[in-house]
């Protein structure tokens, strides 16, 4: 069935929505995203951190309410994509599930050890503060709605956002050539670009199966003038 983009439509994610938006978006990265396949969470184990991450009262990416999903008119409303960002420098911290098994704990750690690492770059304006760096955390389309130009609906939707607020700049972290496209067709230019697999961490390599995974950390510039 061939979709009409006419019938999308951009919308900020309700409270009553979270549950649905937290299932589209594991379904749509569990085995496809290159990272989250390889780090090799069970669907399960995966819904479980996303629940913690958004689906909780205090949630810190929940309570920013930066994130936006794309739904279809003439499919009752069915949501067909979606994007999250948030504000690293917002108050708060992200809530990971408990108990932890050793091998996640240790798995966590290694991926936040990487997330450090893809940022450094960033470190400077990250340290400015609250309301300094737009962080695009993740952007998906069901894949029968791809090609029809909302994964670009979506990341305009948030940068206008970004820069009505005031915000400087904004970065992303991408494990596919689809996804670096996307940045770029929209003004984001690469920074770095970190090989997962041959990260060491406390004199390890914890992502030895991740090979073929690069992260691009890409930016782009909201307001020339506060970079200065």
């Amino acid at each position: 069935m061939t979709q009409d983009s006419r019938s999308i439509h951009i919308d900020r994610v309700h409270a009553h929505e979270i549950d649905e938006f937290i299932s589209f978006y594991v379904d749509l990265f569990h085995q496809r995203e290159p990272l989250t396949k390889c780090i090799g969470l069970s669907r399960e184990r995966m819904l479980s951190i996303m629940q913690t991450m958004y689906a909780r009262p205090d949630s810190h990416v929940l309570s920013q309410g930066r994130y936006w999903v794309a739904r279809d008119r003439a499919e009752a409303n069915r949501i067909v994509g979606f994007i999250v960002c948030d504000d690293p420098a917002a108050e708060g911290a992200s809530q990971m599930p408990e108990p932890l098994m050793d091998q996640e704990a240790e798995l966590l750690s290694a991926v936040m050890a990487l997330s450090e690492e893809v940022r450094r770059p960033m470190k400077k304006m990250l340290g400015l503060g609250k309301g300094t760096c737009l962080h695009v955390a993740a952007i998906g389309v069901a894949p029968d709605y791809e090609g029809k130009g909302i994964a670009t609906r979506l990341l305009q939707t948030a940068l206008v956002d970004a820069r009505t607020g005031g915000f400087r700049c904004a970065f992303a972290e991408c494990t596919s050539l689809a996804s670096r496209r996307l940045h770029e067709k929209s003004g984001f230019t690469s920074l770095q670009t970190v090989s997962v697999s041959t990260l060491v961490v406390n004199g390890k390599r914890p992502f030895t199966g991740c090979k073929n995974v690069d992260i691009h950390l890409m930016q782009q510039v909201l307001d020339a003038r506060k970079t200065r």
